[in-house]
């Protein structure tokens, strides 16, 4: 659901363009009210990525780390957005967007760190 009344996040039209590119708009449009995009960027990602780095010390606390970030996340989309997580609906969005990021942050790099070709 597009907010037009979001005056800090733009309003996100789908884009024509790769899969990423529409991807990327669709997150846009179902996290347009500022406090669930707070939720997401500001809590939730920060505590899923606390999971990931305490995997392989402590698991049980990966677990429920990674069961907390979600479920805040989720709060912010029945709560704020009134709208059903993008999970529900296409459970590999979230495994794609992230490859999509991974790869995007692996080209910059590269291109900081490989020197300029004439």
């Amino acid at each position: 659901m597009s907010n037009p009344e979001s005056p800090t996040l733009p309003n996100h039209e789908p884009a024509a363009g790769s899969r990423f590119d529409r991807l990327v708009a669709k997150y846009h449009e179902d996290h347009a009210h500022p406090v669930n995009h707070f939720l997401h960027v500001g809590v939730g990602w920060p505590i899923m990525a606390a999971a990931v780095l305490l995997l392989p010390f402590r698991p049980l606390w990966s677990l429920a780390l990674f069961v907390l970030s979600y479920a805040i996340m989720w709060f912010g989309h029945f709560v704020f957005e009134r709208n059903l997580p993008t999970v529900f609906r296409h459970p590999s969005t979230p495994f794609v967007i992230a490859w999509a990021v991974i790869q995007n942050l692996g080209r910059g790099l590269a291109r900081l760190v490989l020197p300029r070709r004439c």
